[in-house]
């Protein structure tokens, strides 16, 4: 009889968490600094467009982008969401490049209802740096990709994003996250000054270079000030395909709120 009983329990106890878990807005994050589609190939866009389906991703932040230029002559954000099937995106050019543009981007199942693009302190970087903010009906998502040359300069735009997002974003009814290749390892002052104001949601498993990756630059983090979420998994992804796809490891996010 006890031991009916127990199973009883149980079963109800399964049954609570299921109910809990179809409970509020299921949402999979992905940040890939993609390499301009074209690191160890001539064109890895509809591979890359295969390892966000594999991981089921709702929302995507994209590093190094070529828009229109002499390298890529294609808007390439708008050429992976044709690959995924009609998404939504958008591109924010850092700087001109080859006669068109560079930057990051964001690719979106969901339809993309406010776009914004903001420029980086340059401090003593190697070039102009920037971020980019869209709100979808689940999140606020920022693509961002630090500066590589030097720590300072990688500082003051952590800094900047702080401030900024604190001003702009603070009383966000959404989770805000922050994502993409910061150019700086778990505990550097980069890290720790976005830290501050960011709480880290993914692991620190090496993503870059993607064929025998040695360090973490790769990240989502979410505004501590905006709602909270309950981490389903994080992964940095690593398969044959990525390997190739890029120089860096895709990062993944599977969250509740």
């Amino acid at each position: 009889m006890k031991s009916l009983r127990n199973t009883v329990f149980s079963a109800a106890v399964l049954s609570a968490l299921m109910v809990l878990a179809s409970c509020g807005t299921h949402l999979t994050v992905m940040t890939y600094n993609v390499g301009a589609f074209g690191k160890y190939m001539e064109d890895s866009t509809s591979d890359v467009a295969d390892i966000i389906r594999s991981c089921g991703a709702d929302i995507v932040a994209l590093n190094e982008l070529d828009s229109c230029n002499r390298r890529h002559p294609v808007h390439q954000a708008e050429k992976l969401a044709e690959e995924l099937g009609g998404w939504d995106f958008r591109f924010g050019s850092a700087f001109p490049f080859a006669g068109g543009a560079y930057g990051n981007g964001v690719v979106s199942e969901s339809e993309i209802i406010r776009f914004g693009r903001v420029l980086l302190p340059v401090s003593d970087g190697a070039e102009q740096r920037n971020f980019i903010v869209v709100e979808t009906k689940d999140c606020v998502l920022a693509a961002v990709h630090l500066d590589h040359k030097g720590q300072r300069a990688s500082l003051d735009q952590a800094l900047f994003i702080n401030k900024w997002f604190t001003d702009n974003y603070s009383e966000c009814s959404k989770p805000v996250l922050l994502c993409g290749d910061m150019n700086s390892v778990p505990g550097s002052e980069v890290m720790a000054e976005l830290e501050k104001s960011w709480d880290m949601l993914t692991e620190t498993s090496p993503t870059y270079p993607s064929e025998y990756p040695e360090i973490c630059i790769d990240y989502i983090l979410r505004l501590k000030s905006s709602p909270k979420v309950r981490l389903i998994s994080t992964e940095v992804v690593s398969t044959p395909a990525t390997a190739t796809a890029s120089d860096h490891l895709p990062v993944c996010v599977r969250m509740i709120y």
